[in-house]
């Protein structure tokens, strides 16, 4: 996971509570029923972390077109993005494992897209803009 203090507003989009959200869905011990979350509240952390990483990840659709394409950077932003647009309009659960496992298989996505747009921001103040 990025350092906490970098991913504050990664890209101009405010993710403390993405992070959050992450950290409060991989906490979760799925091994037992009473270490679980409650249904609502999977969905509650479901719902935040869709928004939050729908955000991200159009702040990186627009961001990643200042690479080279042929850059291992855009490449790996690139293969985040295409597994973004696969898993998050995936419908929600309305069972409490799989609520509570989506959500947790939407934190490892959000924080491939938080590394990712950590990258993409320490790549951009290396570098100028494509095409001048």
């Amino acid at each position: 996971m990025p350092d906490h203090n970098r991913t504050q507003n990664c890209l101009g989009v405010e993710t403390a509570r993405l992070v959050q959200l992450v950290e409060q869905a991989l906490a979760w011990d799925l091994g037992g029923a009473d270490d679980m979350p409650e249904l609502q509240g999977a969905l509650t952390v479901i719902a935040g972390i869709h928004e939050h990483a729908s955000l991200l990840s159009d702040a990186l659709t627009a961001a990643v077109e200042r690479l080279p394409p042929d850059s291992d950077l855009y490449r790996r932003v690139q293969t985040a993005l295409g597994e973004a647009q696969r898993r998050l309009p995936q419908p929600v659960p309305q069972e409490r494992r799989r609520a509570a496992e989506r959500a947790q298989n939407l934190a490892r996505l959000s924080q491939t897209l938080l590394q990712r747009a950590v990258e993409l921001e320490a790549a951009h103040s290396l570098s100028p803009p494509r095409g001048t």
